[in-house]
């Protein structure tokens, strides 16, 4: 498992790996495959949204009624997968929104996976070579994803 700052020696050369912020938007912005959420308003909750998150008396709705016709016309499913067609649509929209939630209360972000060459120099300085990256990953991706993105990244360096 990759940690920050871990050092990788691959066919004689060093490299370190580590992972930034990374600032984009909202995922539901970024992505498809969500439900509708609001703008950040004060108006009351509509029949059918519910509270994704909210700041100072101000508040986000998921809208989880259109979210359902959205999963069912496209067939989203999530775990344990199967069933009948509107199973499958709400695990999907509760999926949704709790990934949602966590990413309102901070729970994940977006990263990006550095890597970059370790270099020495003839007096026997260290100095950062060549680097390549990856962004737009999820932070809770896990930590065998993000080793695999580091030895692409490696691979793509040599």
């Amino acid at each position: 498992m990759i940690e920050e700052g871990d050092i990788i020696e691959r066919h004689g050369k060093r490299y370190r790996v580590n992972t930034e912020s990374d600032h984009l938007g909202e995922p539901w912005k970024e992505h498809d495959g969500h439900g509708p959420v609001s703008e950040w308003t004060r108006r009351a909750k509509r029949p059918g949204e519910r509270v994704l998150c909210e700041d100072r008396g101000s508040k986000r709705y998921y809208d989880a009624e259109e979210a359902t016709k959205i999963a069912k016309r496209d067939g989203w499913d999530g775990p344990p997968y199967g069933g009948t067609a509107r199973q499958k649509a709400h695990r999907a929209v509760q999926a949704d929104y709790d990934r949602l939630r966590r990413w309102c209360n901070g729970d994940w972000c977006w990263v990006g996976v550095v890597v970059t060459e370790i270099c020495t120099c003839d007096k026997g300085h260290e100095h950062d070579g060549e680097s390549a990256s990856l962004w737009g990953i999820e932070s809770d991706a896990g930590g065998d994803y993000l080793e695999q993105v580091a030895n692409e990244l490696i691979d793509e360096l040599q």
